[in-house]
This record gives structure tokens, C-alpha cells and sequence, in this order.
């Protein structure tokens, strides 16, 4: 194979003849462009502050891509010697204000709605990134279903470019200290939250040039539109942070990208290309910092590398929980079978998994968020590309990669090595480097000498300290069982409805069932809106006054019998086969928001385990004759999977609620899972409807931009799986 044999060459030589052939533009990057000045910034008290100073210094234009983004932010924390914002928002509108020729790009990923709860609601208030004429703002949803718009690039008058793990929100400020505690660590709403650690590039020169034109292609992906270039003579100010020291000088820069192939555009694996081609070039080290560790084709380049007689020590640094429950539950199953191969392969002991830990941190843990690798102190790379398949090949990613190729460069590569163990470790990058000479001397290796360094004392300053313990990535065998299929959870690859169907919901006899939901689902929706249109704004509102009724209704839920009757009431409904998303929305109506989202809640919990029962006392034979049949494999699955294909079926349901209940029972699936899987897959249609509900009550009332605003949320949220549905159904025809 071609990368075995550039791998052989690459091993022949030594210095600078390692960097012959390793950066290929159209195979492993997309271009290799020129950068007098490689500045790395760690953690996010240094890279707000940079990057707030370079802001003030724009000229005519400022990018910014961003997996997500808040207005709210507060780039610096403590007090400024300038007169600027230290808000998001707030510093770019002031900069557009002071400078007439000033303009401000930003492009945000149109993220899914399972994201909505963490993001800046900006639909409910003025949007802030709609408050000025030259403040561009666009929401990229120019990607496959699933998909996400990845990268995370500040680029200013074409002279200068930031590119990494960090975007401009809420969570991500820290110190390179993470200690359990920070008064300064606090969210956009002054809330705490766990400790955090990334990194970022900033490049100069040619790099950032070509760094900016990554933004400008994206761009005109979104809107169909094309942002003038910039003349040589607007680009020729200097908006680096004069806090910043460069790293390297007169360095090459190698440009990867990741994007998936969508209408016209082709795909694009160069990220993962010059993984595979730079791990077979490691000769001594492998070093890995990152959020996820599932992708596929580098574990497999890993495994290939630990099995070698002769080759580099593999040092791996983690989350010790990649994130939420969710999270927990599928990536971390996940990167625990990819540990359990690595360590198989690791014949000759040169593995090691670590992760931070916070001593005294309560809840949580440190979050490696970073996205770097460094190989043989020759090899730097940083950007916005995790060690997961969607990386590879789904989503939209840039990273930079560098070459030391003279000693110089090459000590600052080591530094900042050393640096960031140090930080891990809680102790100066000059002891972590000390403990790798005398390691060395001992015969031993970098690895030695981590040991040494994590059986030793910490510096008095830091208490307490920061440590890395060992990943041993055991997980629930139960859940490891049930998690579905990793095409599923983490593609490579856009999910095709073949894909889906099969391994979701067992093929295509159930989707005549789907389409009849959606039919259903869209002409409640469709209806109700009519109704509140028509009681709003015509006289079919003076036979039906909403205060009326809702006073009317009011006296079952000021006594204590009230809800209990409603919840009999809704399993009575449901086991006779009425709609449950009508029931849903009855309840949030009358008893409001949250108590009816409870009362629906505990209403369909009781009538699944209701139906479960009754399908498990009937048989499956009873249960076929009942329901008409078809629905053999979604039996076979149910049985099969537990909690995971639950919770899925009640998010896309296949089949009536009632008669998914029936089946369950009939098919004998365990209880805990089905009762597991309907709470949690129950939940987000249930605070969709109630919030349809809120809306649809006080749209009647009064049509104001909250009223309409809530409706069109609520209605967007259950329509959503229903829209992917539709998908499903015209790709499958």
C-alpha cells in the first residue's frame, strides 16, 4: 500500500528528510501554505484574551465559524486596560461602531434540536447577532442529515487565523490550573461548571490567508453568496496579540480538511488520511490528546503500531467521561471497545490511557476537550477533528498541522509537550523534562518517566492537585450489549434510509406505519394551530373563551383527587388506542406546562406498563389477531436490544403507542428495559407538546411574539423526527 510505503522511506531517514513527502495536497491536506509566526494558546483564559485582542485590532473583516456560539460570553475575566466589552456581542458591535469600514462574518452550525436546552435561546428576544448592518450572521445547514458544521476558525483582515477545539461559548473559559473550584468559572447565566482544557493554533501569513479562504468556501456553501476578497493593501496590518510569543517561526503549514459529500460537493478525508499516514511515520512517540477515541481507521493504524517489534511509545490523554448521560452511554461504550483493542495489541508495553483527575472536584471531571497530536516532538497538529468516525468523514473539520524539521523547532514542540504534561501532572514542564532525561538514562522512555512523575510529590501551590490516573474504561456490560449498531452512533459517513430502517426499526414492512404516525402526527399539529388561529381572530372566540374554560377546568387541579383522576383518565385513553401525543397535549392545556407534562409523563408510563402486561397475559398469537400482524421483526428486535431500541421506537415510532405496548409484553422483553426506555424516550415529546401547548394557550389569548414563538418551537421539535421520517420514506421509495 501506498502509505506502508512512505512509511518504510520515512523510517530510513532522520530530520529534515522525515518531512519529504508526508504533506500531500489532494490526498492528506488541501493545501501547505507559509506562516512567518505558530503561536499555541492553552486553555481558555489564554485563547479568549488573544483573541479578543486581535479582534481590536481589525482592520476591514473578522470570521467566525463555530460549532456553537454565545453573545453572552465573556472573553476576559478579569479587569481590562482598555475601553472595550469584554462580551461577545457587546466587543463586536463596539468595533463596527468605531470603524465604518469593519465587517464581521460569523457562521454558525444550524444545530440539531436534541442540542436546544444547551444552546443561547436566540428565537425568545432580540437576536444579537442581528443588530447590526455589517454584522453578517448565518446558520450553516448546508450538510447531510446528521451531520454538523465542525470547524472553529477566527480569521481577521486575512492576516491572521485561529484554528482549533475551542468555540466562542459559554463552558469553555478556563485556567491552565482546573482547579474544582473558580469563582471566574462561570457559565453566561453564573452558574459553575466542571474544569476544561483545549487548545488552539493562531498562524500568520500565507496560512491565514488560506485558513480564511476554508471560511469563505463555507460561506458561499450557506448562502449561495460570495464574499469579495480583500485587496493586498487591506490586508497588510498586523492583528496578532502582542501577549502572544510565537512558538515557531518560518514554518510550512498543512491544511486538513473533513467534509462529507452533499449536493454538489464531493467528499473531502483528508483529516483522517494524515492520521493514518503520520501514525505510520511515528517512530518514537505518539502522543493524543482528545475528546472521543472511536474512529475506526486510527485505532486500526494504533493497533498496527503497538504490534510492531520496534516502535513509538502511544500516550493517550482523555475525559475520564466524554460528556452527558447520553454520551456516557454510547461514546464511552464505544471508546472502551476501542481501548480493549488497543490493549490487546499492545504486545510490547508502549500504551498508556490517562486521564486528567481534579482532586476534590465534586462533580464532573476535567474535560480534555483538545484536539492534538504530537509525533516523535517533530509532528504538530491542532484543530477542530476528534478521534471519532463522524470526524473522518461526516462532519465539517479543519485542522493545522506543522513539521519541525530543525532543532529549534523541534525543542518547541517537546516544550510544549512538557508543558501541557506539566499541567496534567501539576508540576513545572522543566521537571517533566528532567524526569524524561534521567528516564532515558535509565534506558527507559517517556513513559518511565510519566510513572515516576505520577508516584512523586506535587508542587506546594498547587492544592489540590491536578493528576493523571489511569483510563480503564470499564463500562455496563448491559449497556454494551444494548447500544446500537456504531453506524448508528458514530457514522463515518451521511446515514442513508436503508441504514436506518434496518438497523432502527427492522426494515421496510413497518414503514406504512411510520407514514400513517406522521400523517396523523402533522394533521393534529396543522389542526390545532387552525383552532387557535380561528378562536383568536374570529367570532368562534366568543363561544369559546379561553378563561373561561381554563377556569372551568381549573377546580380539577386545585384538588387532590385532580390529577390522579387525569392520569387514570390518560392510561383509560391510551389503552384504547387514542392518540398519546393528543393525550399529551390535553394534559399541558388543562393543568399547564409543567404539571401537565408530569401528568402525561406518569400518564404514559402506566398505560405502557399497562398494555405491557396485557400483551404479556394475551400471547403473542393474541396479540398478532388484535393488532392485524406485520410486525414480526419489530417483536424480534424489541426482544432482542432492551432499553436502547425502547427509547428509539418511542422517539421515531414505528407503530401506535398502544400497540408497541401490546407487543413489548407479547415479545417478553424485560421489564427495566421497557419501562427504562419509555421514560427517557417519552420525555422530549413531552416537554415539545407542553411547550406547543403554553404557546398555543397564550396565542389565543394574546398574539404576541412569545405566544408564536413557543407554538412555532414546539411545533418545530415534534416535527422534526417527523420531517426525518419523511426523508426515510422518499429515499426508501
Amino acid at each position: 500500500m501506498e502509505t506502508d510505503a512512505n512509511a518504510a522511506r520515512a523510517l530510513d531517514g532522520a530530520g529534515a528528510s522525515e518531512a519529504d513527502g508526508l504533506f500531500q495536497p489532494g490526498r492528506n491536506c488541501w493545501r501547505v501554505e507559509h506562516a512567518e509566526r505558530v503561536g499555541v494558546l492553552v486553555d481558555g483564559e489564554e485563547y479568549y484574551a488573544a483573541v479578543r485582542a486581535s479582534m481590536a485590532k481589525a482592520r476591514r473583516r473578522i470570521l467566525i465559524a463555530g460549532w456553537d456560539l454565545h453573545s453572552q460570553l465573556e472573553l476576559v475575566r478579569e479587569s481590562v486596560d482598555d475601553d472595550l466589552p469584554v462580551r461577545l456581542a457587546d466587543l463586536l458591535r463596539t468595533l463596527l461602531e468605531r470603524n465604518p469600514e469593519l465587517e464581521v462574518y460569523i457562521l454558525l452550525w444550524d444545530y440539531a434540536s436534541i442540542y436546544a436546552l444547551e444552546r443561547e435561546p436566540l428565537f425568545l428576544r432580540d437576536n444579537p447577532w442581528e443588530s447590526h448592518p455589517r454584522l453578517h450572521f448565518v446558520k450553516d445547514d448546508k450538510h447531510p442529515l446528521t451531520a454538523s458544521q465542525h470547524q472553529k476558525l477566527v480569521a481577521i483582515d486575512g492576516a491572521i487565523a485561529y484554528c482549533g477545539g475551542f468555540d466562542l461559548s459559554t463552558w469553555r473559559w478556563d485556567t491552565n490550573a482546573h482547579p474544582p473550584e473558580d469563582p471566574r468559572r462561570i457559565d453566561t447565566a453564573g452558574d459553575p461548571y466542571q474544569p476544561f482544557h483545549d487548545l488552539q493554533m493562531l498562524v500568520d501569513g500565507e496560512a491565514a490567508a488560506a485558513v480564511a479562504e476554508v471560511f469563505v468556501e463555507r460561506w458561499r456553501w450557506a448562502t449561495g453568496s460570495c464574499i469579495a476578497p480583500l485587496s493586498e493593501s487591506e490586508s497588510e496590518g498586523d492583528a496578532w496579540p502582542e501577549a502572544v510569543e510565537a512558538m515557531l517561526r518560518d514554518r510550512p503549514v498543512a491544511i486538513a480538511r473533513t467534509l462529507s459529500a452533499f449536493e454538489e460537493r464531493p467528499e473531502v478525508r483528508e483529516i483522517e488520511r494524515l492520521y493514518l499516514d503520520t501514525i505510520a511515520r511515528a517512530e518514537h512517540l505518539i502522543y493524543l490528546e482528545n475528546q472521543y477515541l472511536t474512529a475506526r481507521s486510527v485505532g486500526d493504524a494504533l493497533c498496527a503500531s503497538l504490534e510492531r517489534e520496534q516502535g513509538p511509545e502511544v500516550i493517550i490523554i482523555l475525559p475520564r467521561r466524554t460528556g452527558a448521560w447520553l454520551e456516557q452511554h454510547t461514546m464511552d461504550i464505544l471508546r472502551a471497545r476501542m481501548l480493549q483493542r488497543l490493549r490487546h495489541a499492545d504486545r510490547h508495553d508502549r500504551l498508556r490511557v490517562y486521564y486528567p483527575d481534579v482532586a476534590e472536584l465534586s462533580d464532573g471531571c476535567l474535560m480534555v476537550h483538545a484536539k492534538l497530536t504530537i509525533t516523535d516532538d517533530r509532528l504538530l497538529r491542532i484543530g477542530s477533528s476528534n478521534l471519532s468516525n463522524r470526524s473522518m468523514g461526516l462532519d465539517s473539520e479543519c485542522d493545522l498541522c506543522i513539521l519541525g524539521e530543525q532543532e529549534d523547532a523541534i525543542a518547541a514542540i517537546r516544550g510544549l509537550r512538557h508543558r501541557l504534561l506539566g499541567i496534567f501532572l501539576s508540576i513545572d514542564a522543566d521537571e517533566v523534562a528532567h524526569a524524561e532525561t534521567q528516564a532515558r538514562a535509565q534506558g527507559g522512555g517517556i513513559i518511565q518517566a510519566l510513572e515516576t512523575l505520577r508516584a512523586g510529590p506535587r508542587a506546594a501551590d498547587q492544592a489540590p492537585p491536578v493528576r493523571l490516573a489511569d483510563l480503564d474504561g470499564e463500562i455496563d456490560p448491559e449497556w454494551d450489549r444494548q447500544l446500537p449498531d456504531e453506524r448508528i452512533v458514530d457514522p463515518d459517513r451521511p446515514i442513508d434510509a436503508e441504514l436506518v430502517t434496518d438497523v432502527v426499526i427492522g426494515g421496510e414492512a413497518h414503514l406504512p406505519h411510520i407514514r400513517w404516525r406522521l400523517i396523523l402526527g402533522i394533521g393534529l399539529i396543522l389542526l390545532f394551530v387552525a383552532l387557535a388561529a380561528a378562536w383568536r381572530w374570529t367570532a368562534l372566540g366568543d363561544w369559546l373563551d379561553p378563561d373561561a374554560i381554563a377556569a372551568a377546568l381549573k377546580g380539577l387541579d386545585d384538588t387532590l383527587w385532580g390529577p390522579p383522576v387525569a392520569v387514570a383518565g390518560f392510561v383509560a385513553a391510551a389503552l384504547v388506542a387514542v392518540p398519546v401525543t393528543l393525550l399529551i397535549l390535553v394534559a399541558a392545556i388543562i393543568y399547564g406546562p409543567v404539571p401537565g407534562a408530569l401528568i402525561a409523563l406518569a400518564g404514559s408510563i402506566l398505560s405502557a406498563l399497562s398494555g405491557y402486561g396485557i400483551g404479556s397475559y394475551l400471547g403473542r398469537p393474541a396479540v398478532e389477531r388484535m393488532t392485524g400482524g406485520g410486525l414480526e421483526r419489530l417483536s424480534k428486535r424489541l426482544a432482542r436490544h432492551g432499553v436502547l431500541t425502547v427509547l428509539t421506537v418511542r422517539i421515531v415510532p414505528v407503530a401506535p403507542f398502544a400497540v408497541i405496548n401490546l407487543f413489548a409484553g407479547a415479545s417478553h422483553v424485560r421489564l427495566r428495559d421497557f419501562m427504562i426506555g419509555t421514560a427517557i424516550g417519552m420525555t422530549p415529546a413531552i416537554l415539545a407538546m407542553s411547550i406547543f401547548a403554553e404557546g398555543l394557550m397564550s396565542l389565543i389569548r394574546q398574539a404576541d411574539l412569545r405566544a408564536v414563538a413557543l407554538v412555532l418551537v414546539g411545533a418545530l421539535a415534534v416535527a422534526g423526527l417527523a420531517w426525518y421520517g419523511r426523508r426515510m420514506l422518499v429515499a426508501s421509495d
